[in-house]
């Protein structure tokens, strides 16, 4: 693979395992002989401390990145291998932490002189994120970006730099679990930033072995969103191991290769490599 393909992990809804499924289909990627970078893209760093780093501790991570391709974009390929934390997972991070809430801040400063702009923009601030990215597609197979809740232009810029997004909802909330935000959301990006963005699928998460409830909760992606949308294969099964996992700063295939969840990640994976 010449050319990393870009995935955003994305909901408007918080507890649904975007961090744990980012983390998660990376590593399962990873043992699958593909080079993999995360990015933590939200000022809580949960990605980060998934990993086993502080983000506190943490000097190079995604803020620095924005503000450089803001400010000097001709230093990014000096701050790129420094902001890149290669992991004992055998998967590569760039950290996130709360200065990347400031790093936002700027984004929307930004936003505000495009509106009083006169004429076309060079560099748009939805697509500062994308100047990183591009740096980067040469040297991995897949680029995994965790999502956070807030700072809707940090979002923006992750999708408008991916070429898919992978939506995890619970299993049994799916009606209420930030659909039609995210769908409002992509179709926005896709029409003014990013016309190469698809859906990968909705992922089912939190997942309580209960086969008649995932059948009702397909059915219901087919009622409420007609055939428009792919449900992976295997949901995510929620157990003890997995809610281990952080506190470990290891994936589930590591911290317990054998446990339904970790196959449920090694499932997804393998419907990721053939998005490619």
């Amino acid at each position: 693979m010449n050319n990393a393909v870009v995935i955003s992990i994305i909901n408007s809804k918080g507890g649904v395992g975007k961090t744990t499924s980012a983390l998660n289909l990376g590593a399962a990627l990873a043992a699958s002989e593909t080079r993999v970078l995360l990015i933590d893209s939200d000022a809580q760093g949960n990605l980060t401390a998934a990993l086993g780093c502080t983000p506190a501790e943490q000097k190079n991570t995604l803020a620095k990145l924005l503000l450089t391709t803001i400010d000097a974009p001709e230093d990014l390929d000096l701050h790129l291998p420094r902001s890149i934390l290669h992991t004992e997972s055998g998967i590569d991070l760039i950290p996130a932490n709360k200065r990347l809430a400031d790093a936002a801040a700027r984004l929307q400063v930004m936003q505000l002189s495009q509106y009083n702009a006169v004429g076309d923009v060079d560099a748009p601030c939805e697509k500062v994120l994308n100047g990183v990215v591009e740096h980067l597609r040469g040297s991995y197979d897949y680029i995994i970006i965790d999502c956070g809740l807030k700072h809707e232009l940090l979002t923006v810029n992750a999708l408008s730099a991916s070429d898919y997004c992978i939506i995890p909802v619970q299993a049994h909330f799916l009606a209420s679990e930030g659909i039609p935000d995210v769908l409002e959301l992509v179709k926005t990006v896709q029409a003014r930033f990013n016309p190469r963005l698809k859906i990968a699928g909705i992922l089912l998460t939190m997942y309580q072995s209960r086969p008649q409830l995932c059948q009702s909760v397909r059915a219901s992606v087919g009622e409420i969103y007609g055939e428009d949308f792919h449900v992976f294969e295997r949901p995510i099964e929620q157990t003890i191991k997995i809610a281990e996992c952080p506190a470990v700063g290891k994936s589930i295939l590591e911290y317990a290769p054998k446990n339904p969840a970790a196959e449920s990640y090694r499932s997804l994976a393998r419907e990721v490599l053939r998005l490619a």
